[in-house]
């Protein structure tokens, strides 16, 4: 990357502060050498970030460990609530989860990830890492392949170019062809399936939401694989999941 001065110096200076909160994300908090070391920059390229993310705010340390500052709950509260869907979204999706008792959930599409906007949990949910604002792969996600599949060809392309179809498990769809096949079956079907595609022993069902004739996101529902398994409770679920969609779209269309 070119880092003299000029636009592109700027350019590399905002992609290691975003690259840094990233870092500090992931890792759950971290210290100069931890976050230098991941980022193979160096220390004091790290300190100087850190510095001037803490002085504005995004930023706390104690003790030599930086976290994420509370400023960003301004920043969240106020992109959730922007979301059209997450309204009429969020009381459905708690109905849904206290219904089955599984863990529901709602996703959007923005730069061709699939990004929880609401969650609930369920008496019997299983836990994972998933939680409002996770991005995910949308070929292993039931609810990223029930938006996939109604872009376009040129944007659904674009998509995978960009992100790839990352193998998270044996059961991950790793092959384009393969890939249109599943969505077109979701298509025709109306319901969308992650059977242990991103993390083994989770399936989870996916249905997608509609306003004006137009895919604007998707809810799913998601449990252990020993649970959701294609018998006959699972076409109950299914029931309840379109039903949800459907009492969503109908406020959506209200709003």
């Amino acid at each position: 990357m070119d880092t003299t001065d000029g636009p592109s110096n700027t350019l590399g200076s905002v992609e290691k502060s975003i690259a840094v909160l990233e870092t500090l994300w992931k890792l759950d908090g971290a210290g100069v050498t931890r976050i230098a070391q991941s980022l193979d920059l160096s220390k004091s390229t790290v300190h100087d970030h850190l510095s001037t993310l803490e002085r504005n705010g995004f930023v706390v340390s104690n003790d030599g460990t930086y976290e994420l500052g509370l400023r960003f709950l301004n920043f969240g509260e106020y992109v959730k609530r922007a979301q059209p869907l997450y309204a009429v979204a969020k009381p459905a999706v708690t109905e849904l989860a206290e219904q089955t008792g599984e863990r529901a959930f709602c996703m959007v599409e923005q730069h061709g990830l699939a990004t929880v906007i609401c969650l609930a949990e369920g008496e019997q949910s299983v836990q994972t890492n998933l939680r409002e604002g996770t991005h995910s792969y949308m070929h292993c996600s039931a609810a990223g392949k029930a938006i996939l599949a109604h872009l376009d060809r040129d944007r659904t392309e674009a998509i995978l170019d960009r992100w790839g179809l990352k193998k998270f498990t044996d059961e991950t769809i790793t092959e384009r062809d393969d890939l249109y096949d599943e969505l077109a079956t979701g298509r025709d079907r109306g319901w969308f399936v992650n059977r242990e595609e991103y993390r083994p022993g989770v399936t989870a069902f996916g249905v997608p939401l509609r306003s004006d004739g137009e895919v604007t996101g998707a809810i799913s529902l998601s449990g252990p694989a020993m649970r959701l398994v294609g018998d006959k409770e699972d076409r109950e679920l299914l029931t309840q999941i379109r039903s949800t969609a459907n009492v969503i779209e109908v406020d959506l269309s209200f709003q």
